[in-house]
């Protein structure tokens, strides 16, 4: 299945097709059609509920008991998250990548051994290896062609065999990256802030604070503004949290990834000894140590109904 590229990347202006009558309708404007309903939904998703995972997608380590070494994997379970422009990426079944294989896809330069002090995850990890390679798991929507259909050639040349996708289908597309930074970045902050002093909730007996909340939150409102394609896409090449090769691509125009919308879904550390192998890799010791909580969530109202008690 090849990967069209999403008219989401290039078009985003407000215009939809005006019908009448006896008016002539190409592939250009069913596109348009398509593309205008699902910017507008990609648009409100993500000024509303934000960038990240709304449902599901915890990542494990998963091992045969026989062989945890070579035949353990990391797994993705099935769950939706919204990536940075709004759109919708699912992931309906579980998803695995075998550590083994990654680990020696990767040139060796790449797999950074560190110690327990600097692998940055949250404070709730516990079983941390005393070294290890760190390795951050993203996620990303992705469109494939589905299916093919008789089609009117067009061009130079006319075929009476000529086909074209029947269907386009919405998928994903997961990348563990190691981390090669001298220090793994911190995930990004939230841009809705903690009030001065990190208090999650204010005493009812102090209005002040109640009333310093309230007009922090309307301005961090009126400072939220979600901006447009291009200054998104900007961001996303410059962000230092983003590994290179997520952001880079040699074979595509300057040399940028057409589609830098990755959302971030777990800090990974593999355990290692301090050998390596014939291949100049450090030697695993079969520990794989996940944090699901370091990334970014989308959160429902379902889940805030459920915080609050309501």
């Amino acid at each position: 299945m090849s990967t069209p590229k999403d008219p989401l990347l290039e078009n985003e202006a407000p215009d939809r097709n005006y019908y009448a009558t006896g008016v002539l309708l190409d592939t250009a404007d069913f596109v348009t059609e398509q593309t205008y309903h699902r910017g507008r939904l990609a648009r409100a998703l993500a000024t509303l509920h934000g960038v990240g995972t709304a449902s599901g997608l915890r990542v494990a380590h998963e091992t045969n008991a026989l062989d945890p070494i070579q035949e353990g994997e990391l797994a993705v379970y099935p769950g939706l998250a919204l990536d940075p422009l709004g759109r919708q990426v699912e992931v309906s079944s579980k998803s695995c990548i075998r550590v083994k294989r990654w680990f020696e896809g990767y040139e060796p330069g790449k797999l950074l051994r560190r110690t327990k002090t600097d692998f940055n995850v949250g404070p709730a990890v516990s079983g941390l290896p005393d070294q290890g390679v760190v390795a951050d798991l993203f996620l990303r929507f992705r469109v494939y062609e589905r299916g093919w259909t008789p089609a009117m050639a067009s061009g130079l040349y006319d075929a009476t065999d000529a086909v074209s996708p029947a269907r386009l289908r919405d998928g994903y597309e997961l990348r563990l990256v190691p981390r090669t930074e001298l220090h793994p970045p911190n995930v990004p902050d939230s841009p809705w802030p903690l009030p001065t002093g990190g208090k999650p909730w204010p005493a009812p007996s102090a209005p002040g604070d109640m009333a310093a909340r309230r007009s922090a939150l309307k301005n961090a409102i009126l400072d939220s503004w979600h901006p447009g394609r291009p200054a998104l896409l900007d961001k996303l090449w410059g962000s230092a949290f983003l590994p290179d090769e997520l952001r880079f691509d040699k074979s595509q125009p300057e040399g940028k990834e057409s589609d830098p919308a990755w959302v971030f879904l777990a800090r990974v550390v593999i355990g290692v000894s301090g050998s390596t192998d014939s291949g100049n890799r450090p030697v695993r010791t079969g520990t794989v140590i996940v944090d699901n909580e370091l990334r970014p969530f989308a959160v429902t109202v379902a889940a805030l109904t459920r915080w609050l008690g309501i």
